[in-house]
């Protein structure tokens, strides 16, 4: 499996950066904010 397609793991404050309205990105594996 490719790394592009693997699923992104999420951190224990995933949801509440998506309730904050974060632009969330794919990094290092992750789905990280970048941008609120």
């Amino acid at each position: 499996m490719s790394a592009e397609s693997a699923p992104l793991h999420t951190t224990p404050l995933h949801a509440l950066h998506l309730e904050l309205g974060a632009r969330m990105v794919p990094f290092a594996g992750y789905s990280m904010p970048v941008q609120y």
